[in-house]
């Protein structure tokens, strides 16, 4: 297909998804200049710059769902990017790489534990539209060996942007409807783990398919008259006052306050117990809208995430993500490291550079309150320890010191006995794995 014909269909993707037709989404549009530019994501987003919330986001690209989760909760908090976007003038580029330089981001946390560790480098935006206070962003980030956006596709872009902002116009008059989610339904959708979001009583105002199918399943976790509720009574309990202890908490400067409940095993969780739905725990998490840019809704929420037993000896990424407060690709590396793998051979298997995992350990490390590679390792075969409520080691549970920190209280007596908080988290090391 010659490239006159590709842009073509891209235009006409652009106002098949602003006139809302059944076949056609903004994701799947924005895909169309994902291929062309062989960019790793194209997103389309619009801000309400009073409020600095998020009212729209669409994308398309090579980023997990889990990304967004991420810079919704925290890392947009530290995203040197975005105001420089919000302050350019309408139909203006902006290019990282003409203000952040190698140097720049071989120390900056946003790039380092967020931005690389996810496969981006090289971002550019333009500012669509500004009108009533709500800019319109179109922005494309490629990987580290493509290089930043520039010449023949810099041309493409600029092609495209009047035509992307006239379609977007016309989906906008619509408003996309909200189901409780804020922007984020599409994406929680697509998170393979159990989600919902709960207000301080766990009424649940949004629940994912997996926390759906969950819920019906007949196990640990049900709906009652439109709470969430856990079968076994001093789970309930506990959960409930859980909830009622985070909900509205800010948490520390980057991170919201969270909690992990390990979940007591009961004979008694309903007739049907299937051993692959067991829930080990609950992961709770305060979601305030002035600190999650509006993403979640403008009320504040609890997002819970509930952890199922598997039976498998590697353990869940999403598990160890939420267990010690990492984000899924140091969650992954921790899990490498449990399994015996040299930081060399994790960078050959996820195709990444050596620099960029060593990077990602020495944040992992912190995070931990870990100096050493083995003490990472010891935490990560814990977990099924952790999970139980049980003590570790000499009595201390092995649990999140970020975590254990930001919580008005942690439950960890729901199976029988108390673990106690793990040491301060330190500051990173110099990384030597």
């Amino acid at each position: 297909m010659d490239q006159g014909t590709e842009l073509y269909e891209v235009v006409a993707r652009f106002y098949e998804a602003g006139g809302g037709l059944d076949d056609a989404s903004w994701g799947q549009a924005l895909d169309g200049v994902r291929r062309v530019l062989e960019a790793h994501t194209v997103a389309l987003l619009s801000i309400d710059l009073a409020q600095r919330s998020l009212l729209f986001y669409a994308e398309a690209g090579d980023a997990p769902p889990e990304a967004l989760l991420d810079y919704t909760r925290s890392y947009h908090l530290i995203d040197p990017r975005l105001a420089r976007v919000l302050t350019m003038a309408v139909g203006r580029w902006a290019h990282c790489h003409e203000v952040f330089d190698d140097a720049f981001v071989a120390i900056d946390p946003f790039f380092q534990e967020f931005l690389l560790p996810y496969g981006g480098r090289w971002t550019s935006g333009i500012k669509l539209t500004e009108e009533g206070g709500v800019a319109v962003i179109f922005a494309v980030t490629r990987p580290p060996d493509r290089g930043p956006l520039a010449g023949d596709d810099l041309v493409l872009c600029d092609k495209l942007w009047s035509k992307l902002a006239k379609a977007f116009r016309m989906s906008w008059q619509r408003r996309l409807s909200d189901d409780g989610a804020g922007v984020m339904s599409t994406v929680l959708h697509q998170i393979g783990v159990p989600v919902l979001l709960l207000d301080a009583d766990c009424r649940i105002r949004f629940s994912n398919r997996g926390a759906r199918s969950l819920m019906s399943a007949g196990g640990a976790l049900y709906e009652l008259d439109g709470r969430l509720a856990l079968r076994h009574a001093d789970n309930d309990r506990a959960f409930r006052a859980l909830a009622k202890s985070l909900h509205g908490k800010a948490g520390d400067d980057r991170f919201p306050a969270s909690a992990y409940l390990p979940l007591a095993a009961s004979g008694h969780e309903g007739v049907v117990r299937p051993e692959r739905r067991h829930v080990a725990g609950m992961m709770l998490s305060s979601l305030l809208p002035e600190r999650t840019i509006g993403a979640f809704g403008t009320s504040p929420a609890l997002l819970a995430v509930a952890h199922e037993q598997h039976g498998m000896s590697e353990p869940d990424p999403a598990v160890v993500a939420s267990a010690f407060g990492l984000t899924r690709a140091e969650a992954r590396i921790a899990i490498a490291f449990a399994l015996g793998l040299s930081v060399e051979q994790i960078a050959a298997r996820r195709c990444k550079a050596v620099s960029t995992v060593r990077s990602q350990v020495k944040s992992m490390l912190a995070k931990m309150g870990c100096t050493r590679q083995s003490e990472v390792v010891s935490r990560v075969l814990s977990l099924p320890l952790i999970f139980l409520g049980l003590q570790c080691g000499r009595g201390v549970a092995l649990g999140p010191s970020r975590l254990a920190r930001n919580a008005s209280i942690h439950i960890g007596a729901v199976a029988g006995s108390t673990p106690r908080g793990a040491a301060p988290a330190k500051k990173a090391p110099r990384c030597n794995p």
